[in-house]
């Protein structure tokens, strides 16, 4: 029983690293958008498609756009989707955040009644039942930590996704964007 045991978990790990080795490993094209300046003050919009030894191409609207490079002021990029991206990352990391620290908290302790006799206005029993009211388990902790630090979490996502660009100035200089064209080159491709 044994051997067999050990002969089928051995198949499965095999035929999972198998799996793993034969799937040619592609290079991943992140998409871009681009905000191009041009040197008589027009701004172009749309995703960066390429970029050579001469020009930025862009796709707009399903055309493309060429763009000199000694017609380039400057021009920023940012992740497509880098706002959504942004927020599910800051939501999970603030959602674990509060899950973690209700649930370390603990219990809320529950307040006993005093005894009628020694409260006759009954201000110590209204004491206790509103601090019990309020008394929460460590699961109602971690519920209620997970969706505040969440969504606390999401809002500064998305603004740290907004604002995240890169900004290249060109100045219509061909050497400048010749230098900048291996970086940019690079954040078009992951490997």
């Amino acid at each position: 029983m044994k051997k067999i045991f050990l002969l089928a978990t051995c198949t499965i790990v095999i035929s999972f690293l198998k799996a793993q080795t034969e799937s040619p490993v592609e290079n991943k094209h992140k998409e871009f958008i681009a905000s191009v300046t041009t040197l008589d003050g027009r701004t172009l919009k749309g995703s960066l498609s390429a970029v050579n030894d001469t020009q930025l191409i862009l796709k707009a609207n399903s055309t493309p756009l060429t763009v000199p490079a000694e017609n380039l002021q400057s021009f920023t990029l940012r992740r497509k989707h880098s706002v959504r991206r942004g927020a599910l990352i800051g939501f999970g990391i603030g959602a674990a955040a509060g899950i973690i620290i209700g649930l370390a908290s603990g219990n809320d302790p529950k307040m006993a009644y005093p005894n009628p006799n020694e409260d006759p206005l009954g201000i110590g029993t209204m004491v206790a039942g509103l601090n019990n009211t309020f008394a929460m388990t460590a699961g109602e902790k971690a519920v209620v930590g997970g969706l505040g630090l969440g969504a606390t979490g999401a809002i500064v996502g998305t603004i740290i996704g907004a604002v995240a660009k890169k900004k290249f100035t060109i100045g219509g200089k061909k050497e400048k964007f010749h230098d900048l064209q291996g970086e940019i080159m690079m954040k078009l491709v992951n490997k």
